[in-house]
């Protein structure tokens, strides 16, 4: 039997119906809230130092800023000629129920060049992990498996790997270029990971962003809808009554003391905001707002010359969220470089980045390959009589699927 959707219709309505209201009480409250943020333009130096203050006492995540707060960058002017290199990832996850052990990571792969001599190369590279030394990570101690978020990270390690090989085979003159790659900089998958395991792979994730430094190729990635509230972790602060940077005296969430009869505590108003909300009215079409640092733990910790930095850019009704490594944004020139490609890609993709949305359609496995690619590993086991057979769980599903 499949949906109820008699029963569905009236939760339906039901949704509806608060969403609406909520929409409503939410945009007072990101009145005020974007208030607080604009009255203390001019003050980014002092919540700079408030925010190392209270990082590690700080329930919330937070944003150091580098730029005022009121900064609206307008849109700089496009090269008449550039280059891009674009990656992309998807997967086959482990199967632990399958005829054998493996999982599989296909990379999109997309240079294009744009003014007098345009060009385009779109490729995709597969590899099938399948050794023991692919599928666990071990400091001679502790032994975990690659899969979930390792396996998250281990696809976004290769698809910064991919980018120095197009860069290496097609950034070889003066144009002006980019390396852009969809989703986040920052490797959040392993922050609570084992330190072996960060290290295993930040340390090739770093060396690609060494690499990319070195060839004086801006990085850059692009998270389309962001639900960050970073910044709005710093307004937070703006509220916080135990806060006092004379005294040396941080914002502990734990102590609040200044809880009312409800519960709440004077940030109230910031909560289920983002800081996209905060900057919307802020920002006109092609501007970028405030750079500011991500103060995310492993970033502060791990990431070195390659601090991630972030902006946001208003493309159509969307702020899409921009960041970049240290690096490039202590170059204003590279900044503006940026800027000014992401627009652009942005356009000709009719709201998100066409490099990006290229390199998606090299990745993506579908549906039809993933059969044929079964029915391949399966022959072929076969034939060298080492099918070891699925289990229980997934013959059964395989007998309901037909």
């Amino acid at each position: 039997m499949g949906l109820d959707l008699t029963t569905l219709s009236q939760q339906v309505r039901q949704m509806s119906s608060a969403t609406a209201q909520g929409a409503a009480a939410n945009t007072a409250r990101m009145a005020r809230v974007a208030a607080r943020y604009h009255e203390e333009t001019g003050q980014e130096q002092h919540w700079a130092a408030a925010v190392n203050l209270s990082r590690e006492s700080f329930r919330w995540l937070l944003a150091r800023p580098v730029e005022p707060f009121d900064t609206a960058r307008d849109l700089p002017a496009l090269p008449a000629n550039y280059a891009l290199v674009a990656s992309d990832g998807s997967q086959i996850d482990l199967d632990r129920h399958g005829s054998a052990a493996y999982y599989l990571i296909n990379i999109g792969r997309v240079f294009l060049r744009y003014g007098e001599q345009p060009l385009a190369r779109l490729s995709s590279a597969p590899m099938l992990y399948y050794r023991d030394e692919d599928l666990y990570l071990g400091d001679g101690v502790n032994r975990v498996s690659i899969e979930g978020n390792y396996l998250s990270a281990r696809r976004d390690v290769d698809e910064g790997v991919a980018l120095v090989g197009l860069a290496d085979e097609f950034l070889t003159d003066d144009l002006p270029a980019l390396a852009l790659q969809d989703g986040t900089l920052i490797r959040w998958t392993l922050a609570g990971a084992e330190r072996f395991v960060q290290t295993h792979f930040l340390q090739r994730y770093l060396a690609y962003l060494d690499t990319m430094r070195q060839r004086n190729i801006p990085v850059a990635s692009y998270i389309s809808r962001p639900r960050s509230p970073e910044l709005v972790g710093v307004i937070r602060l703006m509220f916080c009554p135990d806060l006092d940077l004379s005294a040396g005296r941080a914002a502990v969430c734990a102590k609040c003391s200044a809880i009312d009869a409800t519960g709440n505590p004077p940030c109230a108003p910031c909560e289920r905001l983002v800081d996209a909300d905060i900057l919307a009215a802020q920002l006109r079409e092609g501007q970028r707002g405030p750079l500011c640092i991500s103060m995310s733990r492993i970033n502060i910790e791990s990431y070195g010359d390659h601090l991630i930095h972030f902006f946001y850019l208003r493309i159509g009704h969307e702020l899409a969220r921009i960041e970049i490594p240290r690096w490039v944004a202590q170059d204003p020139d590279q900044v503006a470089l940026v800027h000014a490609l992401v627009y652009d890609q942005a356009a000709r993709g009719a709201g998100y980045p066409v490099a990006l949305e290229r390199a998606h359609e090299q990745a993506v496995v579908r549906s039809a390959d993933r059969r044929t690619f079964q029915r391949m590993l399966e022959g072929s086991l076969y034939r060298a009589e080492a099918v070891v057979g699925m289990s229980a769980k997934q013959e059964s599903k395989s007998f309901v699927k037909g």
